[in-house]
């Protein structure tokens, strides 16, 4: 008997089902002392209980009578209840074999009859409704032990009413979390979501697509609104996609621009709903925002094609300074030498383009870029004064770069950065409106005297603003050092589309 007790106590079928739909289940109390308090009443038992019975415990659910909250499951009376028929009756345990030495026997509450009748959960025994008396008793009749029976049934329903609405709860409540986790990364997404009714013309949508539409958020939406909110030389495909998904069950997509907020979105939808003859009566979908995706596109098209256009303007600028180097050197080992610093001039200057992605540089980078390298110390020797921030175009930033690196190779070798005292200083001031002027004066370093022909490379200096239209270089040789007055018109450059 005992090995059959343990086998079905150990039963994991049951052990889960206690574990799943019993343990830690927060059912109403109330409901289970009531069936407890009907039992002790129907036996006129001093003591009653709802015990769970685990591998090695029981405890009491609900008891009457009896003080104890938790028994070993070698001693608890339950066991035999779970293992035997629909009842198990002990009408005196002090002369019962099995139970003759039990502690509930032998001590409080001095148990000496005991009725009890299984609570089944989803067909698994897992608890016991039992009443017991602290005096022998006849056995007790079949009514009264079809009643007990009766009552441990309401008990495995309720536990199984309680288990249902609890599982019910959990899973709306996954599905709150769920819908509220979707909502959160949609808006985070900025795609909007939405149902459009056929036959009403109604659009259920969020606040996003209103927003993304610029619509009133307070007015009702219609299908109307959503087609006169769109670019009108985009409505034509919009419309054609729309048509093609409610003559089909294909999915519809389609770009477009919504003037209201300057806003780019992609539109995907899907018939969900059809009437008995075939006709779209519903569609759903999402609007998604792919305005920066648009301006990406764009900006990367307008890099593209002002890279084409400096590419074709530099290698112009390459031949000529080819030329102009060849024709000014003595042999070709001055040649290579005076054209690989005017390559790394412009090198250097096409990095700073290329960083800030042919935008602009300032002046004062462009400066350091071309001087520091042929600087004692730049910060020392070179300063930049009364010049308000300046932002060199392109065409500016190449052509003044080579400029300013033939000022400090001329400068390192003959003039104010060839001596640690030397210095030169770089001034901005506005000639007109309409030009600015860029001064660069060096002192001490070695006297000056002017060149016999065309100087040191004024010529080159000059012809390096040549696509700079209204430029012009004039260089002064006065013995205190060098001079040079750059002016350069002002220019506004159209700028690249911003990133929203």
């Amino acid at each position: 008997m005992n090995e059959k007790i343990h086998r079905v106590l150990d039963d994991p079928s049951r052990l889960d089902a206690l574990s799943r739909f019993i343990v830690g289940q927060d059912a109403p109390m109330r409901d289970f002392e009531t069936i407890t308090m009907m039992a002790a009443e129907r036996f006129a038992a001093p003591i009653a209980a709802i015990g769970l019975i685990a591998r090695e415990h029981k405890w009491f659910f609900t008891h009457i009578g009896i003080d104890v909250e938790e028994v070993p499951a070698d001693s608890a009376f339950g066991r035999f209840t779970i293992a035997g028929g629909e009842t198990f009756v002990v009408e005196d345990a002090s002369a019962h074999p099995e139970f003759a030495a039990n502690p509930l026997v032998t001590g409080a509450p001095e148990v000496r009859f005991y009725a009890g009748a299984p609570i089944t959960v989803h067909g698994q025994r897992v608890a016991t409704l039992s009443v017991m008396d602290t005096a022998p008793r006849a056995a007790p009749s079949a009514d009264a032990l079809a009643a007990l029976v009766r009552l441990a049934g309401l008990a495995g329903s309720l536990f199984e009413l309680h288990d249902a609405a609890r599982r019910g709860l959990f899973s709306e409540r996954s599905l709150s979390h769920a819908e509220t986790r979707q909502a959160m990364a949609m808006r985070a997404a900025n795609i909007a979501s939405w149902s459009w009714d056929l036959a009403s013309d109604i659009v259920d949508c969020d606040e996003t697509l209103r927003t993304l539409f610029g619509l009133a958020p307070e007015l009702p939406v219609s299908g109307r609104d959503i087609i006169a909110a769109v670019t009108p030389e985009h409505i034509a495909n919009l419309r054609q996609a729309l048509q093609g998904a409610l003559l089909t069950d294909q999915d519809f997509s389609g770009e477009f621009h919504v003037p209201a907020t300057g806003r780019w979105l992609l539109g995907l939808g899907k018939v969900f709903e059809r009437d008995a003859e075939g006709r779209a009566t519903g569609v759903l979908g999402v609007y998604i925002d792919i305005t920066r995706t648009k301006q990406s596109e764009e900006k990367t098209r307008l890099l593209l094609r002002e890279l084409n256009h400096r590419v074709k303007n530099t290698l112009a600028m390459l031949q000529s300074l080819a030329g102009q180097t060849l024709r000014r050197s003595r042999n070709d080992k001055e040649f290579t030498v005076a054209f690989s610093g005017r390559l790394q001039a412009l090198a250097a200057a096409h990095t700073l383009l290329s960083d800030r992605e042919w935008d602009s540089i300032d002046l004062f980078t462009l400066l350091r870029t071309q001087v520091s390298p042929y600087a004692l110390d730049f910060d020392e020797q070179v300063s930049v004064e009364d010049c308000p921030p300046i932002d060199l175009d392109p065409d500016e930033a190449l052509g003044l770069g080579l400029v300013l690196h033939e000022l400090a190779t001329n400068a390192a070798k003959f003039g104010a950065l060839s001596r640690s005292v030397g210095r030169v200083v770089v001034t901005c001031t506005e000639d007109t409106s309409e030009s600015r002027v860029i001064e660069w004066t060096e002192s001490g370093g070695p006297p000056v005297k002017p060149p016999k022909s065309g100087g040191f490379g004024s010529i080159l200096i000059a012809r390096s603003l040549d696509k700079i239209v209204g430029s012009s270089v004039e260089v002064e040789y006065p013995a205190s050092g060098l001079h040079v007055r750059i002016r350069i018109p002002k220019t506004v450059k159209p700028a690249l589309p911003a990133t929203a």
